[in-house]
């Protein structure tokens, strides 16, 4: 049987503390060859010329890419560009500050190989606003997904050229596993302990204004998939 191709995506801002090792110890866990797509949005504390140094320090046969973006910049928008520029069969993406342990990409592969359309890593640690916003979303859309804010998860690219990714910063994952499992899409988990960040400082809530602004996102997500499912579900004439 021929094992689906995968790129592994690396959305990255002011990660140059993190990527170079976690690039080499994902080469260790995925698919040999298999392309890693650093998309970085131009951090200024050099994550791309670090990445750049790496892939000249390699043989011609490196699988490491960069893609550099200066123009609408965000999380959602890194991922729908390293998602486009993909010629894969599957594509996976992660954090790059550890958290989201590169020893799981197997798994995730895996769980696509034996029939998920969807695998996500789900977090058994799951605290504070992540926990309340899981505990809201289940509530309203179901508890078959246990983490609709991971963010780590591999997908088979047709689905995510049917359900495009939308929003600004992490809301983007409620919306796509929502819309997702409403489209009749396998959805398959892998639990799993989020370790700590290894290095450098978080982008979720750096401060209380970005607190604030992602929080509004993730409840204008919720309310617009509330209203959208609902219409969905009404008994046409």
């Amino acid at each position: 049987m021929k094992h689906p191709s995968v790129t592994i995506i690396l959305p990255t801002y002011n990660e140059t503390e993190n990527i170079i090792e976690l690039i080499v110890e994902i080469q260790r866990y995925a698919p040999a060859a298999s392309p890693i797509l650093v998309v970085d949005d131009n951090s200024p504390d050099g994550t791309a010329h670090r990445v750049r140094r790496f892939i000249k320090s390699q043989k011609a046969n490196n699988n490491v890419h960069l893609m550099v973006r200066t123009m609408n910049r965000g999380l959602t928008n890194s991922l729908i560009d390293g998602i486009a520029a993909a010629k894969s069969d599957v594509v996976l993406w992660m954090d790059c500050d550890f958290s989201h342990p590169p020893s799981l990409l197997p798994k995730l592969m895996h769980t696509i190989e034996i029939g998920a359309d969807i695998a996500i890593a789900s977090r058994l640690n799951n605290t504070g606003f992540s926990r309340i916003l899981n505990s809201i979303t289940q509530l309203v859309f179901g508890r078959n997904i246990t983490d609709y804010t991971t963010g780590f998860l591999a997908a088979r690219s047709h689905v995510i050229q049917r359900i495009p990714l939308r929003g600004n910063y992490g809301e983007y994952c409620i919306d796509l596993l929502v819309r997702s499992q409403a489209a009749g899409y396998r959805i398959d988990e892998i639990p799993y302990k989020s370790p700590p960040r290894r290095n450098g400082t978080t982008k979720t809530a750096p401060n209380v204004i970005t607190f604030i602004h992602h929080g509004l996102g993730y409840i204008s997500a919720l309310l617009r998939l509330l209203w959208e499912i609902q219409v969905l579900r009404r008994p046409t004439a």
